[in-house]
């Protein structure tokens, strides 16, 4: 069946997780939502190119752009030397605003992005650029389209909800999908999931929030204000989704705490009424490593998106704000029938 040739564009931390768990599951078998998905392993995924903006990546080996700052996740295996130097990338708007106190940008001349996709014989390119990269997202979509490679968007930016990029991957018969990396098991999966429970169990929400904390480079970026609106919008609209007309919704990151590294802190507040309206609340918090969640996840979209086709069903599964919006329970359900052939996307 061969290789899974992937390209990344944004060596960043889920980028660090996604290269440990290709090591990490030639020995271990635990911890995945699939470990075979037509086929194919995680081992079966190679990164074949790697491009960033920053000084203390660009030009270096891979297994060392993944621990370089501003990275903050942690190294759970040790990854030797891979034979593949980051390339430089165009900046546009990715290291705009705050981000500009961490990235710092290389004086290295841009690569042509769809040429060395080409010279890498990468069939995929992953998106991984921070949020509110809008342009620097279109420019990459462009590049993959131009060198024939499919295009996971796991970022915000509207690439997989605006239908011209569809039609025009459509066209060129190349799979499409995003926009916005869910993770494994993120605040928003569990949201989601504790809503549609409580709806299954008659349960009338009236009012519910999901604020986050966390130490990564994505949380200091999103306190910008324009970040912020942009990943508070993703994240409410597919709260909305699970509620009944009317209900009030918040969300988003709250605030950034540089010790936390690699950690996120999610606060949850749902409140009810059912039998007799009798009030029902939750409040509760909840504990992961970002990186690897969203590594957790994207190791799937990767798999799933080999199989080829216009994958709305991976679109669904796997990312906050796809063209097809279901509940948790149903767009797994519409994947496992997607990679098991009973269905064409």
């Amino acid at each position: 069946m061969g290789r899974i040739k992937v390209a990344i564009a944004g060596v960043g931390n889920c980028s660090s997780a996604l290269l440990q768990s290709i090591l990490y599951y030639r020995k271990a078998g635990q911890g995945l939502i699939h470990d075979d998905i037509g086929g194919y392993k995680v081992t079966d995924i190679e990164i074949v190119g790697a491009l960033d903006i920053d000084s203390r990546k660009v030009g270096k080996d891979l297994s060392q752009a993944i621990f370089a700052e501003p990275n903050v996740a942690p190294e759970v295996v040790k990854v030797p030397d891979q034979g593949l130097t980051v390339a430089m990338g165009e900046v546009f708007d990715g290291a705009d605003g705050v981000l500009k106190e961490l990235i710092k940008v290389s004086g290295t001349k841009p690569v042509d992005v769809s040429a060395y996709l080409k010279s890498k014989k990468a069939e995929m390119l992953i998106n991984l650029l921070p949020t509110g990269a809008t342009k620097a997202s279109e420019h990459y979509a462009k590049a993959a389209l131009d060198a024939g490679c499919a295009f996971v968007n796991c970022t915000p930016a509207k690439i997989v909800t605006d239908k011209r990029w569809v039609k025009a991957f459509a066209s060129a018969g190349l799979p499409i999908v995003g926009d916005d990396l869910m993770s494994q098991l993120g605040g928003t999966a569990l949201h989601m999931g504790l809503l549609d429970l409580f709806a299954k169990r008659g349960v009338v929400i009236d009012k519910t929030y999901q604020l986050d904390i966390g130490g990564s480079m994505e949380a200091y970026g999103v306190l910008e204000d324009y970040r912020r609106e942009e990943k508070r919008k993703v994240k409410s609209d597919a709260i909305r989704q699970v509620l009944p007309k009317g209900s009030k919704v918040a969300t988003g990151t709250s605030d950034f705490v540089a010790f936390m590294k690699d950690k996120r802190t999610s606060y949850f507040f749902i409140h009810g009424s059912s039998c007799l309206g009798s009030e029902v609340v939750v409040d509760i918090y909840f504990r992961t490593q970002d990186s690897s969640n969203g590594a957790g996840m994207l190791i799937d979209i990767i798999r799933g998106a080999r199989i080829g086709g216009q994958v709305d069903s991976l679109s669904s599964y796997g990312f906050k704000s796809s063209p097809s919006r279901t509940t948790l329970t149903d767009s797994q359900a519409i994947f496992e029938d997607f990679v098991a052939g009973r269905r064409n996307n």
